[in-house]
């Protein structure tokens, strides 16, 4: 059975959360886990090259990274999660590793900022402060799980939700526009199964992975001001500023970048180690990094790093590409991790109900 026919099917395996997410796998592929260490390096670096965009090979290699590091991590996040069903574990689970962490990080950056910058304290849940979007995004995502088991052709009914999204001119509450915008990637996540990872790891087409990898980075360097960044971004409607555009324009432009985030998303899961290895573990701990490496880059920002690496033209790129792999590794680090999990997934068994009292209803 081909690709496209199993995708229209629903999920027969039984699956867990992911790395960042609330549920665990009892048997865990090390593909995922390798794939979820290198893209999150990917976060970490894009996250510090967006302070160098007026070098043209940082903005090129941002705009790589745009491509696809993000549809990437969401379409993993789809496929760990797929028989998520809102039980009482699992809303648990969604609350105390999504939703308070969600929370948690927004009163942490937004309460650094300020401290740095010597201004009031002005938190507001609705407006995610820069990356804790991906947390709140994820209860979506997650919430929605069940409805996309039972619709029609889900896939193409995600794209098509994806695509109208952009000529709606609301406001941004919680990123609403990330979460339908990016939305077909975690609809596509759900209905993978290991065969198709399989067929990803045919020698001709991880060859042909990494020429796209490398060739879609070349393109990117060279035509780095031929078209506007924002567009990676997923947040805007198309007729509002950056984007500007007509709603056709709009339209075949987010069609695009769903094609490439689709094509480049498996071509990083086909050139990714499948066999466990030292980076396998780490990826179990990419929330840690998600968590911290923004504090990270904020003070690194605030003492003046980034100009000074602006000063040093191309040659800031591979400085920050070695920086941010040595950053998110150790942030994803055993030792690390021991700090941070408290807040990563806290402990309140004494905030909610067993699980025979909340499936009984409280009876």
């Amino acid at each position: 059975m081909g690709m496209s026919s199993t995708l229209m099917q629903p999920p027969a395996e039984v699956a867990a959360g992911s790395s960042i997410g609330p549920a665990r796998q009892t048997t865990r592929d090390p593909l995922l886990d390798n794939a979820r260490y290198w893209v999150m390096l990917l976060v970490v670096a894009g996250h510090a090259l967006q302070y160098l965009l007026e070098v043209p090979a940082a903005r090129g290699t941002y705009a790589w990274i745009y491509s696809f590091h993000m549809p990437a991590f969401v379409l993993v996040s789809g496929y760990v999660a797929r028989r998520y069903e809102g039980s009482p574990k699992q809303t648990r689970a969604l609350v105390t590793t999504l939703v308070l962490p969600y929370v948690a990080l927004n009163v942490g950056l937004d309460g650094f900022r300020a401290l740095l910058d010597g201004k009031p304290l002005d938190i507001n849940l609705l407006d995610p402060a820069w990356s804790t979007w991906f947390l709140i995004a994820l209860v979506a995502w997650r919430l929605s799980t069940p409805l996309w088991r039972v619709v029609r052709a889900p896939v193409l009914v995600a794209i098509a939700i994806s695509l109208v999204a952009g000529l709606w001119q609301v406001s941004n509450v919680v990123s609403i526009h990330r979460i339908l915008g990016l939305l077909p990637f975690y609809v596509a996540g759900m209905y993978l199964r290991p065969e198709h990872f399989a067929m990803l790891r045919r020698p001709v087409v991880r060859v042909a992975s990494a020429v796209a990898l490398a060739a879609t980075l070349v393109w990117c360097l060279v035509r780095q001001d031929d078209w506007l960044v924002s567009w990676l971004y997923w947040r805007d409607a198309y007729a509002q500023s950056p984007l500007d555009a007509d709603p056709v324009g709009g339209v075949l432009t987010r069609a695009g970048l769903l094609v490439v985030g689709f094509a480049l998303t498996a071509a990083v899961l086909s050139v990714v180690p499948r066999r466990e290895d030292a980076t396998t573990a780490l990826g179990r701990r990419t929330m840690n990094a998600y968590m911290v490496h923004g504090f990270v880059l904020i003070a690194l920002a605030h003492f003046g790093v980034f100009d000074v690496l602006a000063g040093l033209g191309a040659l800031a790129v591979p400085i920050v590409l070695v920086v941010s792999a040595l950053l998110g590794t150790a942030l994803m680090s055993d030792p690390v991790a021991r700090v941070v999990s408290p807040l990563v997934a806290p402990k309140l068994s004494w905030a909610f109900r067993g699980e025979a009292q909340a499936r009984a209803g409280g009876r």
